[in-house]
């Protein structure tokens, strides 16, 4: 399944719902207990871990609490998403309070029903 913001399948929707409700709790809550998010922000937000990679609802709710702290609201405009029943891949232009200059991103997340157990980001 394919299509744009209007047509945002459930699994893509939750996603955007929850990163445009500035809460980090909820964020971590759409990934399995032990999922997991690669991104090269990882490595620039939480330098300590010395990795691009976040294992388990913890480190992933610290990493939302401190993009939230960072840059305020997140907004995401959702032109093509690609579904089938193992994932999906969103892609988006990002803007930010902070930094509104748009910035295209690519996320691949899979899913074992309805828990996220592995998000990829990409960066454009």
């Amino acid at each position: 399944m394919s299509g744009g913001a209007g047509v945002l399948p459930p699994r893509a929707r939750r996603w955007l719902e929850a990163w445009h409700g500035g809460d980090p709790a909820v964020v971590a809550a759409l990934y399995a207990t032990d999922g997991t998010h690669e991104s090269a922000k990882v490595a620039v937000s939480m330098p300590e871990l010395g990795r691009m990679i976040l294992r388990g609802r913890v480190e992933i709710e610290e990493y939302a609490r401190r993009a939230f702290a960072r840059v305020g609201r997140l907004r995401f405009e959702v032109t093509r998403v690609v579904e089938d029943s193992r994932g999906c891949a969103v892609e988006y232009v990002r803007t930010t309070a902070v930094d509104p200059a748009p910035t295209r991103v690519l996320e691949m997340m899979e899913w074992d029903g309805g828990r996220m157990t592995a998000c990829r980001v990409y960066h454009l």
